[in-house]
């Protein structure tokens, strides 16, 4: 996967043929692919000229939040039961963690003990992916990120791994 962000916005780049990426902007700015495509210019070059496979599939704002993850019978799972942002790629990982917590809640007859589960299972996550958006969104750390993340590639990988736990 290549990642490219922009001042605004962050753009990914993902394989899925010989032959065709997907292409994911996240931003707040709202507009069609086209204008958030504009603001990766290096990366618009490069699309030039390419015949999109599907129309646009998607839309935000991604991040979910919920007053909680159980009401009554009914409990929440994965993203349903919130998360902070796509950019870490957490979803899976805390998904399956939190997803083992709700069984053990059901399986021991306690449905409500969840919510509290769930907060202890993806407290980690939370803070890693909320301290990394908080750098990303004050200028003077966000536009340091990338360069730091080239210059210790080791520190950033174990970023990551952190929230893959």
């Amino acid at each position: 996967m290549e990642v490219t962000w922009a001042p605004r916005s962050e753009a990914y780049v993902t394989p899925v043929a010989p032959d065709t990426v997907g292409v994911a902007i996240l931003s707040p700015v709202r507009g069609g692919f086209t204008e958030q495509l504009a603001a990766f210019p290096e990366l618009a070059e490069r699309l030039a000229g390419a015949a999109p496979v599907s129309t646009v599939r998607g839309g935000g704002p991604l991040r979910q939040r919920t007053t909680g993850r159980v009401a009554g019978r009914v409990l929440l799972a994965g993203d349903a039961a919130g998360y902070v942002d796509a950019l870490t790629g957490e979803g899976l990982a805390l998904a399956l963690t939190t997803g083992a917590e709700l069984v053990r809640c059901l399986s021991a007859g306690r449905p409500a003990d969840y919510d509290r589960a769930w907060a202890r299972t993806s407290r980690r996550s939370r803070w890693l992916t909320e301290s990394l958006l908080w750098a990303r969104n004050r200028p003077v750390l966000g536009r340091r990120i990338v360069p730091a993340a080239v210059r210790a590639p080791w520190l950033f990988a174990a970023a990551v791994d952190q929230l893959a736990r």
